[in-house]
C-alpha cells in the first residue's frame, strides 16, 4: 500500500514541477517567482487543509466498513466532498485578494499579480485534485 501512496505523491508533485520548469524555460525571472509564490500559497492554503481533511474521511470509512455500516462509508465520503467544496469559498476569496495581501506583506507587486492569476487559473484542477484524493482515501479505506 506505501507504493502506490510514493507514487501518487510523486504525480502530484511533478505537475507543480512542470509547470516551474516550463515557466523557468522562458527567461523571465518574475514569472517563475510568481510559478513559485503561487505554489507555495496553493500548497499551504488548499492542499494541506485538504489532505488533512481527507485523511479524517479515510478513518471515518474504515471505522464504518469495519462495524457494517456500508451505507455510512458513501454518507462519509459525499460529506467529505462537500467539506472539500466549501473550503473553497473562501480561498478563492483568499486567491481573488491575494496580490493586495501579498503587497501588504512586503512581496514585489508584479510577481504578486503573477502569483494571483496563477492562483486562479489553477482553481479548477486543484478542485479536482481534492476530490480525486477524497476518493482516493476512501477507495484505500
Amino acid at each position: 500500500m506505501a507504493v502506490p501512496l510514493v507514487i501518487g505523491m510523486l504525480l502530484y508533485l511533478l505537475v507543480q514541477l512542470t509547470n516551474t520548469y516550463f515557466i523557468g524555460n522562458l527567461n523571465k525571472p518574475a514569472l517563475l517567482a510568481g510559478v513559485g509564490m503561487g505554489n507555495m500559497l496553493i500548497n499551504v492554503l488548499v492542499f494541506a487543509v485538504t489532505q488533512g481533511l481527507n485523511g479524517a474521511l479515510e478513518s471515518l470509512c474504515s471505522q464504518a466498513f469495519g462495524a457494517k455500516k456500508y451505507e455510512a462509508v458513501g454518507i462519509f465520503l459525499n460529506r467529505g466532498k462537500i467539506v472539500c467544496t466549501l473550503l473553497f469559498i473562501p480561498v478563492i476569496v483568499l486567491f481573488y485578494y491575494a496580490d493586495t495581501i501579498l503587497v501588504a506583506l512586503h512581496q514585489d507587486a508584479e510577481i504578486s499579480k503573477i502569483a494571483r492569476l496563477y492562483c486562479l487559473l489553477l482553481i479548477p484542477g486543484v478542485w479536482a485534485q481534492s476530490m480525486f484524493d477524497a476518493t482516493r482515501r476512501y477507495l484505500s479505506a
